[in-house]
């Protein structure tokens, strides 16, 4: 696991100021953990990191958002490696299942670890694609939510093929985050009633989001561009329901109880 990707040299000096920072100069600290990435390894999972990132609002104008969801993954994956046993919430009760280990290696393969950060942190800012698109007899410019399922899969049906790529693996990225980080919307929306249920296209439910995910994360993977991130999309395809798994479990221990908001729910 390549631990410095990705991160700036402040995230790194957070890092030397938290934890301590011994030899030399706080400066040459980046230099010298991007050499000692297994320095920097050890430096990663210290408990101090967490509970700053958790308690400390000044945090989010300091280190970059990658850094944050990197430090947390990482922390999940020791929880799962003290605990053998996840929780999974049913219908009328909270059960344990004991297939910890199967999650944690699920996590810890360096592809997919890199992945998951980087889905996380595509999602702290809500972005938009405007586009000319016929009304009717109208010529109208229409703005797409990236955050939006269905907005999406509208999108999709109006671009050139080079784009489909990218809209097909978003699609299916909006359905693992919001089953993963906000499942209880889901949960709820099964059950909403009236005129707000009506007019939904796509019924909001963890069943229909698997479903919407499986299927894009295998479109994405077969398209001929996608290139060697094309192994990392069949695995999350063929095994949605445990990647969905890893972020409630992020979620449920280090997002919901926090005062700092790290994430937006996307709309559907």
């Amino acid at each position: 696991m390549r631990q410095a990707f990705g991160l700036t040299d402040e995230d790194l000096r957070f890092v030397a100021d938290t934890v301590g920072w011994r030899p030399g100069d706080p400066m040459d600290a980046p230099s010298v953990l991007r050499a000692r990435e297994d320095l920097l390894d050890v430096m990663l999972e210290d408990d101090r990191l967490v509970a700053r990132l958790l308690g400390d609002e000044d945090v989010l104008l300091r280190v970059s958002p990658r850094f944050v969801f990197a430090v947390l993954l990482r922390r999940v994956m020791c929880d799962l490696h003290a605990h053998p046993y996840t929780l999974e919430r049913r219908s009328a009760e909270t059960v344990a299942v004991f297939d910890a280990p199967r999650v944690r290696r699920f996590i810890a393969e360096p592809g997919m670890w890199d992945y998951l950060v980087g889905l996380l942190t595509s999602f702290v800012r809500n972005e938009s694609v405007s586009m000319v698109v016929r009304r009717g007899d109208r010529i109208v410019r229409r703005r797409f939510s990236t955050s939006s399922l269905e907005d999406m899969m509208v999108l999709a049906d109006l671009v050139d093929r080079a784009d489909l790529p990218w809209l097909f693996r978003r699609i299916a990225d909006i359905a693992l985050f919001r089953s993963g980080v906000f499942p209880e919307s889901l949960r709820w929306a099964r059950t909403q009633r009236g005129p707000a249920a009506r007019i939904r296209v796509l019924p909001p439910t963890l069943e229909t989001y698997e479903e919407h995910g499986r299927r894009f994360y295998r479109l994405a993977a077969s398209q001929p561009q996608v290139g060697e991130e094309g192994r990392v999309l069949e695995v999350l395809a063929e095994e949605f329901a445990t990647a969905r798994k890893s972020l409630e479990i992020l979620s449920d221990r280090y997002l919901r109880w926090t005062r700092v908001r790290w994430l937006e729910a996307p709309g559907t």
